[in-house]
């Protein structure tokens, strides 16, 4: 029987595993990845590494480009295969940062169930997993744990091999400051846990593992931006934004109006916070067996998610590795209640049940992402806008949707420079660029300051589907004309920056608006219904063109979802009801 578990267990493991790598080969849709391949094309072909802001309007501002490496690096593998390549190396690398994950709790000698029985976390990161130069971070950060939980157990020189990691780590992204957190913590533990224990301190282990740390700190700042890693370390603490009882959220105007850099709180990451308690019920239960490290490393990881929506996949990785162990723990106790021929029959079915749990998590991203799924996620890119503008030559310079700059400096530099991309260091182009986003009355000020004369946007924002008020100015402007519209883009050109026979040739009502925004709302929410604005939008359109029936439904989908629905939506649902009623 025992045989058979042994078996089961690791083929249980494989399956996870292969599955893991199976939904993590998607299709391409960060919006990042484009600036980066541009990126990295740019420093190919020039030789040099990027020192200012070349691809926008304000290309003489300094910028940090602290991924160049990844982004030559990525720029090499779509040489070789395009966006599927970049699809397959995705899905490759989230797959080597579970292995390593599930190597490091191996070597903390936890049973291979009790690895099982964690990684549905692994799936909980599933946000994170975008072609970006964080899946270097996830990588690297797991090989950090695996070192340092060798370094603690064998006591060996192999510690010195975070020294290289640190090296690429910190050309490839600026979270290689998390390493620093993550030596701290067993530097700390390896000293606090002797005084605690009293037990005779290895002082040749700890100057070993304190000399290899120095030196990987030190390493951090062999980078072209000598002062970079340092500045993001000091830095590191401040980032983020605050958000408020009433949803508020304030911060640095360039992270507040960015996803992954919004604070946590409990109605947007439930699982976040149970999962913090369900780590410290475990400690609590094995508390004579706690290691130090494993504390500070939950502790440090709990407060960094607290902190900011996109460090909470770091606690999940950590929970990967090291609670495992204490689930072990658990077991045992258990284990001393159980006849011990009932002990398998209790692993089978724990087994049985960390396979229905492991499902449960699973199928949201299955139907998301399918299985080996390579390419790009055309919709959610400028393709056709990016092909008008360069096949009618639209005069520069182009106003863009600021998720939109990367894909097209990708396609349009240098002939074209982007208002702004993902990229935009600079707070006060940042705010300019919001401004004219969400229509301000400066809009036009702004436009003409910048000498723009051709505006490519998207219908609604990423995050909520919310319609961009910008499209409402343009609506009613007499200088901006649209012609070109798709499922989800649109071209505005300004009177007399083309002739007017071409003009004539291709305006198009601009009612038109109307079928770009809901059509991308019905794509956005069939990636994720949760986007609300989306389906306010679709609401909005379908009692525009009095499809009540529609109208309704998508209402429905808006009050279900939204936290703060629309001011007018539970109005609008009452006379909505009253009206088909009626009927």
């Amino acid at each position: 029987m025992n045989r058979v578990l042994q078996k089961t267990e690791i083929i249980l493991a494989i399956a996870a595993l292969l599955a893991i790598i199976g939904v993590g080969i998607s299709i391409v849709h960060s919006f990042d990845v484009f600036w980066q391949l541009q990126s990295g094309r740019y420093m190919v072909e020039t030789g040099a590494v990027i020192r200012n802001d070349v691809f926008t309007l304000t290309s003489e501002l300094g910028r940090n480009e602290h991924c160049w490496l990844h982004d030559i690096l990525l720029y090499g593998v779509y040489l070789i295969g395009g966006y599927g390549a970049i699809s397959v190396w995705k899905g490759l690398m989230i797959g080597a940062t579970a292995l390593v994950l599930f190597l490091t709790a191996r070597t903390r000698t936890s049973s291979i169930t009790a690895i099982l029985a964690c990684s549905p976390l692994l799936l909980l990161t599933a946000g994170g997993w975008l072609e970006r130069p964080q899946l270097w971070t996830f990588l690297l950060f797991a090989g950090f744990l695996y070192l340092l939980e060798k370094h603690l157990i064998t006591r060996s020189v192999a510690v010195y091999g975070l020294i290289p990691l640190m090296i690429f780590w910190a050309n490839a992204h600026g979270g290689a400051v998390l390493g620093v957190a993550v030596l701290g913590a067993y530097l700390v533990s390896d000293i606090a846990s002797n005084l605690l224990y009293k037990r005779r301190l290895n002082i040749r282990s700890w100057k070993t593992l304190l000399f290899a740390g120095v030196l990987t700190v030190l390493s951090g700042g062999l980078t072209p931006n000598l002062k970079s890693f340092f500045h993001t370390l000091m830095a590191a603490p401040g980032l983020g934004t605050q958000t408020s009882a009433t949803g508020q959220v304030t911060g640095p105007i360039t992270q507040v109006f960015n996803m992954d850099w919004t604070g946590t709180t409990f109605a947007t990451e439930p699982l976040f916070y149970y999962m913090m308690a369900v780590a410290a019920i475990l400690l609590l239960i094995s508390f004579k067996r706690i290691v130090l490290s494993d504390l500070f490393l939950l502790i440090g990881m709990s407060i960094m998610g607290l902190s900011l929506v996109r460090h909470i996949p770091f606690f999940y990785f950590c929970c990967l590795a090291i609670l495992p162990r204490y689930l072990d723990n658990l077991g045992e106790l258990v284990g001393k209640l159980l006849k011990p021929s009932w002990r398998a029959i209790a692993q089978g079915v724990c087994l049985i049940g960390i396979c229905y749990c492991f499902w449960i998590f699973y199928q949201p991203l299955y139907r998301t992402y399918g299985l080996l799924n390579t390419g790009l996620r055309t919709w959610h890119y400028p393709i056709a806008a990016t092909e008008f503008v360069k096949e009618h030559q639209l005069k520069a310079n182009i106003y863009n949707t600021y998720d939109w700059g990367g894909y097209m400096a990708w396609e349009l530099f240098p002939d074209y420079k982007m208002f702004w991309d993902g990229r935009q260091i600079s707070a006060e182009m940042f705010k300019l660029g919001w401004q004219v986003m969400a229509g301000r009355e400066n809009w036009v000020e702004i436009l003409d300051k910048f000498e723009v004369n051709t505006i490519v946007s998207r219908a609604s924002t990423i995050d909520t589907g919310q319609e961009y008020p910008l499209l409402e100015r343009l609506r009613i402007s007499n200088d901006w004309h649209l012609v070109f519209n798709t499922e989800s883009s649109m071209i505005f050109v300004r009177s007399g920056s083309v002739s007017e026979e071409w003009l004539n040739r291709y305006r198009r009502p601009k009612e038109n608006i109307d079928d770009t925004i809901l059509s991308e709302a019905h794509l956005m929410v069939s990636v994720n219904p949760n986007r609300y604005m989306a389906w306010w939008e679709m609401t909005e359109v379908y009692v525009k063109r009095q499809q009540y029936n529609y109208a309704l439904s998508a209402l429905k989908q808006h009050l279900a979802r939204a936290p703060r629905p629309h001011p007018q939506a539970q109005k609008l649902y009452q006379q909505l009801s009253a009206k088909l009623g009626k009927k």
